[in-house]
C-alpha cells in the first residue's frame, strides 16, 4: 500500500503560536480610534476583537465524502517481495483511489502541531476554502492492481484515524484558547478605558452617583434562580462626549426595590388589582423615591408620561420603566417603541413592568412575553432570565445605533378569579 502528498500537522507548534500571537489583543485594541472606541458599548468592542481573532477549529465531513478512481502505474522499487534485485524504478499496474473530503476551519491549522501527537503523520494535500467557507482533504491511494482491493479501505479507515486523533487534539487546545479569549478581551478594553480617563481626567465615563438615603428601609433578599468579524459602528460625526449613566449597582439596587414591590402585590392580589397601570405606577414611585433622594427638589424618580418612571438630567434619560397591564403582544411591543424613541443616553438602562390581572393562564403569558420582546426589530441581544417571571434584554436604540438599551423585563402576576 503506498500512500502519497506531504504529511500534516508537522511545521510548527500550534501551542506557541496560540500563545504568541501576530498581533496581541492589547494592539488591537489600542488601534480601535478613540472616537469610536469610547462610543462603542464593552460587548460589541469584545465582540469586534472576537470575531478577529477567534480560531476555527477544523472540522471534517465525512459523511460527505466521494471518490475517485483511476488506472495508474505503481513504483514498487521498495517493495522487497515485488523486487527482490532492488532494482531502480521499477514500475507495475495499478489503481488509483482520491478520496475527497469536505472540511471547514481555519486551513492553517493543518500545518501546526498539537500538544498530543503519534509517531506517524498522516498525509493528504488541501484545497483551499472557497467563498463559502468548505475546502477539500483529498486523500490519496494508490496499490497494485493484484492486490487485494479490502487493502485500500483498510488503508483509508488508518489514515481517517490519524486525522481524527490529531483534530480532535487540535480542538481541545484551540477551544481552550477561545474560551479565555473574551475575559482577555475586556481585561484589555478595561485598561485602556482606565489610561483614558487618567489621561483626559474624566472622573466618571459613564456614572451619576444616586445618593442613597441613611433611612432608606431595608429589602429582604428574595430567592431567585439564579468568522465573520463584527464591525463596529461608526464613531460618532461630532466627536465622543462623555456622558453619564446610571451604574451596574445603581441599577441593581433600583431592580430590587422594584421586585420586591412586585412580589408584594402579588402576594396580596386583590388589594392591588383594583388600580390601573397609573396608580400601580405610582406605588412603586413612592417607594423608589424613599430609596433615593435628588436635588433640591428631593425627587430622584419623575412621572412624565402616563406610565413612565423616569431619571432625567439635560432632557435626555439614564433609567426609564414603563408600567403595563397585559392586554397581547401588540401593547407589549408599542411599549418597547416607546422606550427606545426616548432620548436616552449612550448607556440607558430600563425597565418594564408587566402585569397580569386578566389571564388566569398565566404560564402562557410567560412564555409570550419573552418570545414578543426577542422579534422586536431593534433587538439586539437577550441577556438571560434573571428569576421567575424576570428577564433582561439589550435594545438598539431608535435615534441612534450607538445607544444600547438594557431593558429587564419583570412580569407580575396580580390575577384574582
Amino acid at each position: 500500500m503506498y500512500r502519497k502528498y506531504h504529511p500534516f500537522f508537522s511545521e510548527g507548534d500550534l501551542d506557541a503560536t496560540l500563545r504568541h500571537p501576530f498581533e496581541p489583543i492589547p494592539t488591537r485594541v489600542d488601534s480601535i480610534p478613540r472616537d469610536q472606541f469610547l462610543a462603542t458599548s464593552e460587548d460589541d468592542l469584545v465582540e469586534h476583537i472576537y470575531s478577529q481573532i477567534k480560531i476555527e477549529p477544523l472540522v471534517l465531513y465525512e459523511d460527505r465524502m466521494d471518490m475517485e478512481q483511476h488506472e495508474t502505474t505503481v513504483n514498487v522499487s521498495a517493495d522487497w517481495d515485488r523486487n527482490p534485485s532492488g532494482d531502480s524504478g521499477k514500475y507495475v499496474a495499478g489503481v488509483e483511489v482520491v478520496v475527497s473530503i469536505p472540511f471547514t476551519g481555519d486551513p492553517n491549522l493543518w500545518d501546526l502541531r498539537p500538544n498530543q501527537r503519534q509517531t506517524v503523520f498522516p498525509r493528504g494535500e488541501i484545497r483551499q476554502p472557497s467563498r463559502d467557507g468548505v475546502g477539500y482533504l483529498e486523500i490519496l491511494i494508490e496499490q497494485p492492481t493484484d492486490d487485494p482491493p479490502e487493502k485500500i479501505k483498510q488503508c483509508l479507515d488508518e489514515e481517517l484515524k490519524r486525522f481524527r486523533f490529531y483534530l480532535n487534539a487540535q480542538a481541545r487546545q484551540v477551544e481552550s484558547y477561545n474560551a479565555s479569549a473574551g475575559e482577555r478581551i475586556r481585561q484589555a478594553i478595561r485598561s485602556r478605558k482606565e489610561r483614558l480617563k487618567t489621561q483626559e481626567g474624566i472622573a466618571e465615563l459613564l456614572g451619576i452617583p444616586l445618593k442613597r438615603r441613611s433611612d432608606a428601609p431595608p429589602i429582604e433578599p428574595l430567592p431567585i434562580k439564579r468568522k465573520l468579524v463584527k464591525p463596529l459602528p461608526p464613531p460618532p460625526k461630532s466627536g465622543f462626549k462623555p456622558e453619564p449613566g446610571i451604574t451596574d449597582q445603581d441599577y441593581e439596587h433600583i431592580l430590587s426595590v422594584i421586585r420586591h414591590e412586585g412580589r408584594t402585590f402579588e402576594a396580596t392580589p386583590r388589594t392591588y388589582a383594583v388600580h390601573d397601570e397609573e396608580e400601580l405606577r405610582d406605588i412603586i414611585l413612592a417607594h423608589l423615591n424613599g430609596h433615593y433622594e435628588g436635588g433640591a427638589t428631593g425627587e430622584t424618580f419623575r412621572r412624565t408620561g402616563k406610565t413612565d418612571i423616569r431619571i432625567e438630567d439635560q432632557e435626555r434619560a439614564a433609567f426609564v420603566a414603563e408600567c403595563k397591564v397585559w392586554r397581547g403582544p401588540k401593547e407589549l411591543m408599542d411599549a418597547v417603541d416607546q422606550l427606545l424613541s426616548y432620548l436616552t443616553w449612550r448607556d440607558c438602562k430600563a425597565a418594564i413592568l408587566i402585569f397580569n390581572k386578566h389571564n388566569a393562564k398565566f404560564s402562557e403569558l410567560l412564555t409570550k412575553a419573552p418570545e414578543t420582546l426577542r422579534s422586536h426589530p431593534k433587538f439586539k441581544k437577550d441577556l438571560g432570565q434573571k428569576g421567575d417571571g424576570e428577564w433582561r434584554f439589550a435594545f438598539t436604540s431608535q435615534e441612534d445605533e450607538l445607544r444600547q438599551v438594557i431593558v429587564n423585563v419583570f412580569v407580575f402576576n396580580l390575577y384574582v378569579a
